[in-house]
């Protein structure tokens, strides 16, 4: 960790961050003079950077003075709106290269998810030359600055000269877009990844959960579900907590789960109908090859009789199976096998095997199939597992088709989305590591690579349509990704893969935790990465891992709540207003 002190949020805080980044100290102070007489406003008493309140809210300045501390400031504190100063001064022409760096430095963050939204960015021109300013204006627009505020210029005075007027339309704006930000709903998105990535996914659902004060990973809003993301929202949805996933697979006491095994190698996953089926077309096919042999017309009968073979071989296994494990936790006491009964909304995305377009299982049209069927079907990944007929329709694995569907979180509403994707390809140092590796290994790196890639072209496009969404991907690290890439279907080493899916998840809140526990407060959640830091040091110093392990001072307290349960969040007011 790089943190001194757990990543925390002091509850009640409302007062609103405005970074100002100017030339110099006299404009700044000028212009919160001015500000600090406008119609409805006082100046409060602060120890550190002047601060304001007008029309019932808050409003802290933080004067920097260079790009570059623009910058550290925004990597490692809330900010609620950047306020650029670019008005006239000696060094004009200097400045306004020095802001359309810093913009093109903001605007191309190699990290998608610490890019600051251009639509809380305001810039403040004036000038001698109306035609430059002009020409200023439409740049800042076209680089995706959405709010520009021209002064008027006068020779006689400088630009940090008194000028009520101004100020008052600077505050007015700071606080609009300050006070009238647009609280959605929360949403989870889970992708596939196998078994293994039911394993990473409860990892870090688990870190989360830790993490979380006033609430819990199941008090989301909306979850969203593909293959194994789709076993582990589905479950969540009715009220099993990540504690409670986890003790299933570890066998562990205490939980209302089963004890679980997710193994391939039992009898009951061999599809045995299927296999009938093939080998009964592959003795006719062998057949009439030998017939035409005879007749002497079976000059590229081998040949003709290797493709047909190899066009017969099916799917080992299927995923029945599966469906049972999860229509008898769903329809435990109190819990549900209906969508349309759950406390939040629950979407699992599959794939329509001949139409080979993407189906949301929980929307309207598809919300009365079986939640467990909707499940079994999105994790049904060739060649593994046959595909599964629903309603005369044969759908397979989400994932052929999507990767995540956060996209379809966003347009129902969602402005806090957490992603959660263990399906990534290992990136190596050192060349021909993969060269050296058999042919499975490369088909899976290459498939985990089309669908990441697929999946981060999505993402970016859509933020920045969207740059009023505050978006938070867990990838596992690329330690980890080694393990996840041996076999994805190995039901074996779910502790190690809990243990590397909570420190990297520990590891990308601690990097985003500045932003991340602010737009948790926007929704009523409070992040508090304390008791989570006690697990992480656990788990960073065991000699022999064990399920106790994630738990504070390894005492296993496994939290239970009832189920159907709605969320436990308590809705800040002010977000309701807004929603």
């Amino acid at each position: 960790m790089t943190r001194e002190d757990p990543c925390q949020y002091e509850p009640g805080n409302i007062r609103k961050r405005v970074l100002y980044v100017g030339s110099g100290l006299q404009s700044f102070e000028s212009l919160v003079k001015d500000m600090a007489v406008a119609p409805r406003t006082e100046r409060l008493r602060s120890e550190s950077c002047p601060a304001l309140k007008t029309r019932g809210h808050e409003l802290e300045f933080v004067p920097v003075w260079d790009t570059l501390g623009a910058t550290d400031t925004l990597r490692s504190a809330y900010v609620n709106l950047l306020l650029v100063d670019l008005r006239w001064c000696e060094n004009f022409e200097n400045r306004a290269a020095e802001i359309r760096h810093l913009l093109k430095e903001l605007d191309h963050d190699e990290d998608i998810e610490q890019r600051y939204g251009f639509h809380r960015i305001v810039v403040l021109v004036s000038g001698p030359d109306a035609r430059r300013i002009d020409d200023l204006i439409i740049e800042l627009g076209s680089v995706g600055v959405r709010y520009v505020l021209r002064q008027d210029y006068h020779e006689d005075r400088p630009a940090w000269s008194s000028d009520a007027a101004f100020a008052a339309r600077v505050l007015r704006m700071a606080d609009e877009l300050t006070s009238s930000r647009r609280i959605g709903k929360t949403a989870i998105c889970g992708a596939g990844g196998g078994i293994t990535g039911i394993y990473y996914e409860m990892g870090v659902l688990k870190c989360l959960d830790d993490c979380l004060t006033n609430c819990g990973v199941n008090d989301f809003d909306m979850m969203f579900g593909i293959s194994a993301g789709a076993v582990v929202t589905s479950l969540l949805s009715v009220g099993y907590t990540p504690d409670e996933l986890m003790a299933g697979i570890a066998g562990a006491k205490g939980g209302r789960v089963p004890p679980l095994s997710l193994s391939l190698l039992r009898l009951s996953h061999f599809n045995h109908e299927d296999m009938r089926w093939r080998m009964s077309s592959a003795a006719k096919t062998a057949a009439r090859a030998f017939w035409e042999a005879l007749r002497g017309r079976g000059g590229d009968t081998a040949e003709k009789l290797f493709l047909e073979y190899t066009s017969l071989v099916g799917a080992p296994f299927h995923s029945a199976e599966f469906e049972v494990i999860i229509r008898r936790a769903l329809q435990m006491a109190g819990s549900t096998n209906d969508f349309r009964k759950l406390p939040v909304e629950l979407y699992v995305g599959a794939s329509d095997q001949d139409a080979r377009s993407h189906v949301l299982f929980g929307a309207p049209g598809y919300d009365h199939v079986p939640i467990s069927k909707a499940v079994q079907a999105s994790l049904s990944v060739n060649p593994a597992f046959s595909s599964v007929p629903i309603e005369g329709r044969y759908y397979e694995d989400g994932a052929i088709t999507r990767t995540s569907n956060f996209v379809e979180a966003i347009n129902r509403n969602a402005t806090l989305v957490v992603t959660l994707d263990p399906f990534v390809p290992y990136v190596s140092k050192l060349p021909g590591v993969a060269h050296r590796r058999g042919v499975l290994y490369n088909i899976d790196q290459d498939i985990r690579t089309i669908t990441f890639t697929r999946f981060e072209r999505a993402r970016n496009a859509t933020l920045r349509k969207h740059p009023e969404v505050s978006s938070y991907t867990f990838l596992p690290s690329n330690t980890l990704r080694r393990l996840l890439s041996t076999n994805p279907m190995d039901h074996r080493p779910y502790l190690e893969i809990w243990r590397g899916s909570y420190l990297s998840a520990l590891q990308r809140i601690d990097q985003l935790c500045h932003r991340l526990r602010g737009d948790l407060a926007e929704q009523g959640m409070l992040l508090d990465t304390s008791l989570a830091e006690v697990v992480a040091e656990q788990l960073r110093t065991t000699s022999n891992l064990c399920f106790e392990d994630f738990f504070p001072d390894r005492q296993v307290d496994i939290e239970k709540r009832p189920f159907m349960t709605p969320s436990q969040v308590e809705f800040p007011r002010s977000a309701q207003a807004r929603a």
